[in-house]
C-alpha cells in the first residue's frame, strides 16, 4: 500500500484537542515503557533503518501530531535510509516522536514485552484517531515524512504555515 497523507494531516495538525490528547497518550506511553526498564545499547543505530535492517511505521494520527510538533524545525528525508531527525546519535524530535520510536529497544530483555505493549498502545492510537476524525492509515516512516514534506512545501508556496494555518496579509 502506498502511503499518501494529504491535507487531512495538515488539517489535524491544527487541532489543539488532538495535540493535547496525543501529549497525554505519549506521557502515559513513556511511563508504561519506563516501567519495563529497557536499556538503549546502540545509541541511535536503530534510526539508521538501512544499516540496522528494519523499518518504522506510523499512523496518520501520529504524523499529524509530529508535523505540528516539528513546525519550524522540519527536516525532509535526504534519500538515505536514516531518520532525518537523528543527529549524532540523538533524536532531535524526541517529544513528538512516534510510538515505534518510543517502544523499540534492541535490548534483548525487551523482546518479551515489546510486541504486546505495542499492540495495546497501537489500539489506543486507533481509538484516538477515530475520536478526532483522523482516518486510519499506517505507513512507512520515511515515506510518510517525504509525503508530508511535499504537503508542507506546497502550503508554504501558497502562503500557509502548515502548523498555524493561512497567513494573513
Amino acid at each position: 500500500m502506498t502511503y499518501s497523507p494529504d491535507d487531512r494531516i495538515l488539517t489535524h495538525a491544527h487541532d489543539d484537542r488532538l495535540a493535547d490528547a496525543m501529549a497525554r497518550f505519549y506521557a502515559e506511553t513513556d511511563e508504561a515503557i519506563a516501567a519495563h526498564k529497557p536499556v538503549c545499547i546502540n545509541r541511535g543505530a536503530c534510526c539508521k533503518f538501512g544499516s540496522f535492517g528494519h523499518k518504522l511505521y506510523v499512523t496518520d494520527v501520529e504524523l499529524a501530531y509530529f508535523v505540528r510538533g516539528q513546525r519550524g524545525s522540519w527536516k525532509a528525508p535526504d534519500g538515505e535510509a536514516t531518520c532525518p531527525f537523528q543527529v549524532g546519535g540523538q533524536c532531535t524530535a524526541r517529544e513528538h516522536r512516534p510510538l515505534g520510536c518510543r517502544i523499540f529497544f534492541c535490548d534483548p530483555n525487551a523482546k518479551d514485552w515489546q510486541g504486546p505493549e505495542y499492540e495495546r498502545l497501537h489500539a489506543r492510537l486507533m481509538e484516538l484517531g477515530e475520536r478526532f476524525g483522523v482516518a486510519y492509515q499506517y505507513g512507512e516512516w520515511l515515506s510518510a515524512l517525504g509525503r508530508a514534506d511535499v504537503e508542507l512545501n506546497a502550503d508554504a508556496t501558497n502562503g500557509i504555515d502548515a502548523a498555524a494555518g493561512p497567513m494573513i496579509g
